[in-house]
């Protein structure tokens, strides 16, 4: 879908709305051999799309809920400069929801020739970039005129929209006119995408505005006093007299030429100042590092602790090394599994391995030393590397329990542990 530029494009309309004005408090009664018309089915309607927004604006906030992605896309011979604003959903101000089916794009090659671009302003950053009027003066004076920032910034607004379709044969009086005898039957939810000289009002304004280090000291009174003193009333939603729009990026702009004959884009389109929404469990799985909205990923090959003990043989110790999964006895080779002791008077030395064999969930481990006193050693396993140890799914070892690391990636372990031969 494209919007063709004129200088409508970038006024933004009085978009209708056949749900307000309303009452989201009423609702119909049915009674036996009651006869309908067209207006209580309406007032059936509003009942429950008014409430839907109650409860999305009061419950939910306001925001892009996902997509809504606004990008330029630059041509070079000639300047043209388009604004792409890809599919999504949002929830404007007024719970309503606002929903891009397709990309939607804004030709702004040639904005400056439209009236529109004498009410846009220059960036803050150009603005301060200017002389300032003492400056000016002196340079006039030295006969060099300062130069004044071509640069302007726009607003890429999004609007919600009700769109009446579908005509139909309607009853009407006698001796009206053909095209009087025709009604639309259906009310499509649809949206506007327009620019703007200002930025709309901070829909959140009140909740971004709770104070810090000022009244209350804790969040829930804070929270309380905003609640038990909302700041908007309540009929807002349902009067019918706000337009209601979302912000979801600021562009600057620079005429290329002079007459301008095309657009160039200066910087970056910012989207970081649009409201967001996000999924609740998408917050959640953030917060707390683990996913909770569907089955969970396949647990890792770890290992889970390890343990020692005098082996089998006088002079000889065993270690035991507990796994989430059987190793793969091939890969328990030499220097993927090795000890270390720690010698109060020479630091860490390698203990003697013999054996190294695979268990059911475990590793156990031959040393050909005995330590008859309190001994502080160290197990180190390879996780990567060519001698990686796996199991027998072929899954790499990956640390120690509780490690979180991306599905398929090892990591080598090293587990320090202390040995105490009394009882």
């Amino acid at each position: 879908m494209s919007t063709p530029l004129s200088a409508e494009t970038f006024t933004p309309l009085d978009d209708p709305d056949p749900a307000t004005p309303g009452d989201p408090l009423v609702r119909l009664r049915y009674h036996y051999g009651q006869l309908l018309g067209a207006e209580d089915f309406s007032t059936e309607q509003r009942y429950f799309v008014l409430r839907r927004r109650l409860h999305n604006a009061l419950l939910h906030g306001v925001g892009t809920v996902w997509g809504l992605r606004v990008s330029a896309v630059a041509g070079a011979e000639p300047a043209t400069l388009q604004l792409h604003c890809a599919p999504g959903l949002a929830i404007d101000p007024l719970g309503r929801e606002v929903f891009l089916p397709e990309a939607v794009c804004l030709d702004v090659s040639g904005l400056a020739a439209t009236p529109f671009w004498q009410d846009l302003s220059p960036p803050p950053s150009a603005a301060a970039e200017l002389p300032l009027e003492g400056e000016a003066e002196g340079e006039e004076e030295a006969g060099d005129p300062p130069a004044e920032s071509r640069v302007r910034r726009v607003y890429v607004l999004l609007y919600y929209r009700a769109c009446l379709s579908a005509p139909v044969p309607a009853v009407v009086p006698p001796c009206t006119e053909t095209a009087d005898a025709m009604v639309h039957s259906r009310v499509q939810d649809s949206y506007r995408l327009c620019l703007a000289a200002a930025p709309p009002a901070d829909p959140a304004e009140p909740i971004r505005s709770l104070p810090l280090g000022q009244g209350p000291a804790d969040p829930r009174s804070r929270l309380l006093d905003l609640i038990l003193d909302p700041p908007l009333p309540l009929a807002r939603f349902w009067s019918g007299q706000e337009e209601a729009p979302l912000l979801l990026a600021v562009v600057d702009l620079e005429p290329v030429g002079d007459p301008p004959a095309g657009m160039t884009l200066v910087g970056e389109v910012d989207n970081g100042v649009r409201a967001i929404l996000p999924h609740l469990q998408a917050v959640a799985s953030l917060a707390l590092e683990c996913r909770l909205d569907g089955a969970p990923a396949a647990a890792a090959f770890q290992v889970l602790g390890v343990s020692a003990g005098p082996g089998a043989n006088a002079g000889s110790m065993t270690l035991r090394v507990s796994t989430s999964a059987a190793p793969l006895q091939s890969t328990l080779t030499d220097p993927a599994v090795r000890v270390l002791r720690l010698d109060p008077a020479t630091g860490w030395t390698e203990a003697p391995v013999v054996n190294r064999t695979a268990l059911a969930t475990g590793i156990e481990i031959g040393i050909a030393e005995a330590w008859d006193g309190p001994t502080t050693y160290q197990l180190c396993l390879a996780g990567s590397g060519p001698a990686a140890i796996a199991d027998s799914a072929g899954r790499l070892l990956a640390g120690v329990l509780g490690e979180p690391l991306p599905a398929g990636v090892g990591r080598d372990v090293y587990l320090s542990a202390h040995f105490d031969p009394a009882p």
